[in-house]
This record gives structure tokens, sequence and C-alpha cells, in this order.
């Protein structure tokens, strides 16, 4: 193991190697490199056969996925592609690909009521109005007003018109559209441990287990106050770029005692074999059996940390 992971903090090194005991040399490993940036098509803009002919008239060079669809692992320089028009006029979106998978999960449809929870800076809120064709009625919350106006440039650049942006706490949701949308999304705020770069002691400096804490204090108000607004029968995806458990299983088994038998754990799968199951347990704190149809994303070369679970309320 390279001696430059030892500038992480010790917890986060030793919380790692409980989580994932068979496999967390390989997850230290990738906090030493800087993560291949990966791109989606928008579909409001333009369609695959033509966004491949465009991106080859520029020059970019690119691999694409078999899964998700309309998702590129980029090869040439960040610069060089968004000097690009392909990337000026909108049509397509940088974003990482663990982060794509929440809004497909989803699963949106033409017509229905969604809410982003926490929107900015938009990458998600996007995705979901291009997956439905600009056909639904999409909610996309953020309250800090800076992220906010970089929400409303990335909802102008690429194309959506269907979204209705909203400068509030997400916490209040609850009182303003009680038992409302169809699908919630809630990619909430936490430590964002995913994110660590060794390189870049900025994106780990801050990470103490009392950070971990707040952070959980906010995702449970979020979490009660997206399933105070989601209809019967709603579904609703929890998702975090964090590894500790405190964020992730935790919260999840924490609504299911709170709405004890008004909502329950959705089975998902995704065609990839960087996933884990969700953990059962924690030190000394058993789970819900449910918690174990969760997704935990193992990082790689351009995928980040990712924990995701799917929620049905009854």
């Amino acid at each position: 193991m390279k001696r430059v992971i030892f500038q992480l903090p010790s917890p986060f090194i030793e919380k790692i190697k409980r989580i994932y005991p068979s496999s967390y040399p390989r997850i230290l490993e990738s906090f030493c490199q800087k993560k291949l940036h990966t791109f989606r098509i928008n579909y409001l803009k333009i369609d695959l056969s033509k966004l491949r002919k465009e991106l080859q008239k520029e020059k970019i060079r690119y691999r694409e996925l078999s899964w998700p669809k309309g998702s590129f692992v980029l090869h040439s320089n960040l610069r060089e592609l968004q000097r690009s028009y392909i990337y000026q006029k909108g049509f397509i979106y940088v974003q990482n690909i663990s982060s794509m998978i929440p809004p497909i999960l989803l699963s949106p449809q033409k017509g229905e009521k969604i809410l982003d929870m926490c929107a900015a800076p938009g990458a998600k809120t996007t995705q979901i109005a291009s997956l439905v064709a600009d056909n639904a009625q999409i909610v996309a919350v953020e309250k800090i007003r800076t992220r906010f106006y970089k929400l409303l440039a990335n909802l102008k650049i690429q194309g959506t018109n269907c979204v209705k942006p909203l400068l509030i706490d997400g916490i209040r949701i609850r009182n303003k559209f009680p038992d409302y949308f169809d699908k919630i999304l809630l990619d909430a705020p936490c430590s964002c441990e995913g994110l660590f770069y060794v390189n870049n002691p900025h994106s780990f400096k801050y990470w103490k287990e009392r950070k971990v804490k707040e952070m959980v204090h906010k995702q449970k108000k979020l979490l009660s106050s997206a399933i105070y607004a989601l209809k019967e029968g709603g579904i609703l995806v929890y998702s975090t770029c964090t590894f500790s458990p405190e964020e992730n299983e935790e919260v999840i088994d924490w609504a299911l005692k709170k709405f004890e038998g008004n909502i329950r754990v959705v089975p998902i799968s995704i065609p990839l074999k960087n996933v884990r199951r969700g953990l059962e347990r924690w030190r000394d704190k058993y789970f819900s059996p449910q918690l174990e149809l969760c997704l935990r994303i193992i990082p790689n070369r351009f995928m980040e940390g990712f924990f995701i679970a799917k929620l049905m309320k009854e």
C-alpha cells in the first residue's frame, strides 16, 4: 500500500478496513488516483448517433460504456472538451458515473410529479429531465443561494423547461407538498468520503467523526421530510457519496423504524461488478434485514464510492 495513503485520517482508514475487510487495500489505493472524467448525453438536445459523430468531428477521445446507456469515459483533456461547442451548447453533462445511477434507479416516467430534493448544481435534475424527454413536473430544491444560481445556469444550458426550481430548505418540503410526489430523489448532503484524493488535502482535511454525526442529523430530517412528501405507492431513492454506515444503512434503518409499516426497501440491481450489498450490522448495531437490499458502489478508476437505497411508501 502506498505510504501517501496514511495522509488520510487514521480513524477513516480504520473504518474502511472494518467496512471492507477483504477489499480495503484496493479501495484505499483508489484515493491515490485522480478519477478519469466521465460524461453523459443530454437527450433533450441530441441523440446518441449524432453525438458520436460530433465527438469524432471535434476530435474528442472517449470510451463509450455499455451501461449506463449514453455514458462515456473521457480520454481527451477536460478543458479540450469544455472548449467544444458540444459542451457549451449543453449536448452533454460532465458527471461521474456513480452519480448517474440514482436517477436511473428512480426510473422517472413521463407525466410524473418528481422532486430532486438537494438539486444543485443540477447534474441529477437535468438527467431526470433528459430521461423523461422534458415531459414531467419536476421540482428542484436548493437552499444555498449561490448554489441555486448554479442550478439555474445548468437548467438553462441543458435546455430543460419542465423543472420548477425552488430556493428553500428541503426540510420544508413536507409542509409545502404533503403526499404529493410520485418519485423523489434525495442525494443527501454527506461527509463526501467518496471524493477523497490524497493529493488534494482540502478534500479530506475537514473530516472528523463529529462531522459524520452532523451529517446524520441533517440526513434524517431531510429523509423524514421526503417521506411525508411522497405519495402512497411512490418511490424514493436515497443516495450519498460516502462510506460511513452511520450516514447510509443507519439512516435507512432509522427511517424504517420511524415509519414502520409505511415504507419498505425495494430490491435493486445494476449490471456492474464493483458493487456490494448493504451492511446488516455495524459495530454493535444490527440493522433490518432489508438493508441487504441496498447497494454500495466500490470506487474504481472512473467511479466514486456511493451508497444507494430505494424505498417505497406503502
